[in-house]
């Protein structure tokens, strides 16, 4: 708890009211936990829910899960502290910063940079196209789910991070070891593999064991309205499109539309819809290689809102899950029924890698200026272990990375 002589005041964050624009937002398929029960009685239920899960995932790579369980009023008390940490002077988040003020600037032999550090990412870090810099302020938490993470000698928390440590990890080990374990169950079943193989071979935590457990960070995220004549030249753009290089990522539903998902059909973009108390479900690189390329890392970016939200700003908590940093990135160990069945095998191309070796450079990706300024939409595409780091590209059956060759530029970093 705050001590009386606290440099900073808690108060609701403010949302933007429904728009009124006429923009019509994607209805993603809604996955209601208060229906997921376990036992051998409750089967039933539990298929027809990972049917849902799997023909959204599948395509769109998105759902939204509602009911999931956690207070709807400690959502609002966690997004006030958020808020708090956020807005912190730039002065005082360069004492606890995440990587280097530039993503350029890393020495990624040393550090794994604000992407993936614990501590702020201030404004400006990040590469976008033409030659504008974002202008957003996150905070990542690492090591939630371990004592560790309370350790205030060890991690160099800010005042209001450190004042409440306890409320942070609460929601974020909730996200980890209920939602997360629900979804990877109804996953499961969907792919034809026993109940729990995904989530007890993939996400599972041992206390103090970083490398041998499951992991994720938790991120407080604040985007503010660009200068208009940066705006102008992203397209209205705030973040740009990308997929992540992770499990499953949960985020906080907003009024504010924003977020957009690329139609892997169609490459249409299309706003996110709101539901009060819900969250965003997405699928990352890692589940897409673990099924194969059968669930979807959709593309997806934040813009500009309508004109009748432009005066609020984007708060959003976020949950990013990872396997384990053993975890083969390909569907052999999974060994699923459903997935030979359906033809979804590794590729020839994809080398046999393992989530650490994917997530050190595809991490590194977003916001360096070789790979995102360009004059396009897209950013340009990087070769990883036989892998693209994005797939832009949409449902073909005969796209290939031969084809993408053609189509795209294609490059290769070290590092």
């Amino acid at each position: 708890m705050p001590s009386k002589a606290s440099s900073y005041k808690l108060r609701p964050f403010v949302e933007a009211p429904l728009s009124s624009s006429g923009e019509k937002p994607i209805e993603l398929e809604s996955i209601d936990l208060s229906l997921y029960e376990d036992g051998p009685g409750h089967l039933q239920s539990r298929k027809e829910l990972a049917a849902k899960i799997e023909k959204s995932l599948s395509t769109y790579g998105f759902i939204s899960v509602i009911n999931h369980g956690f207070e709807a009023e400690k959502l609002e008390h966690l997004k006030s502290i958020g808020q708090a940490l956020l807005e912190v002077p730039l002065e005082e988040q360069k004492k606890y910063l995440a990587g280097a003020l530039k993503s350029d600037l890393e020495d990624r032999s040393k550090s794994i940079g604000a992407e993936r550090g614990s501590g702020y990412k201030p404004k400006g870090y990040w590469s976008m196209q033409n030659g504008v810099e974002d202008s957003i302020t996150h905070y990542n938490f690492n090591h939630l789910n371990h004592s560790s993470f309370f350790d205030t000698e060890v991690n160099n928390y800010p005042e209001v991070a450190k004042d409440h440590l306890k409320e942070i990890a609460e929601y974020f080990r909730f996200v980890h070891t209920d939602v997360l374990k629900k979804i990877c169950n109804l996953t499961d079943l969907a792919l034809e593999v026993p109940e729990g193989f995904i989530y007890e071979n993939y996400y599972s935590i041992k206390e103090g064991d970083y490398d041998g457990s499951g992991a994720g960070y938790g991120r407080f995220m604040l985007y503010d309205a660009m200068p208009p004549e940066d705006e102008k030249k992203v397209n209205n753009t705030w973040l740009r499109g990308h997929s992540d290089s992770g499990g499953f990522t949960f985020l906080t539903s907003q009024p504010i539309l924003s977020l957009q998902i690329r139609d892997y059909y169609t490459g249409r973009w299309n706003f996110v819809g709101h539901t009060p108390n819900g969250l965003i479900v997405n699928v990352g690189d890692a589940m897409e290689f673990i099924t194969g390329g059968y669930y979807k890392s959709a593309v997806h970016r934040v813009v500009s809102p309508p004109d009748d939200q432009k005066n609020y700003r984007r708060f959003v908590v976020i949950y990013f899950s990872r396997p384990k940093e053993s975890a083969i990135l390909d569907p052999e160990p999974l060994n699923s029924p459903k997935l030979k069945r359906l033809g979804y095998n590794k590729p020839d191309e994809w080398e046999k890698i393992d989530f650490a070796a994917w997530n050190k450079i595809k991490s590194s990706l977003f916001g360096r200026k070789a790979v995102n300024d360009t004059n396009t939409e897209g950013p340009k595409l990087v070769l990883l272990h036989g892998r693209l780091h994005e797939r832009w590209h949409n449902a073909e059956s005969n796209f290939s990375l031969e084809e993408a060759k053609k189509r795209f530029e294609v490059i290769t970093l070290e590092g």
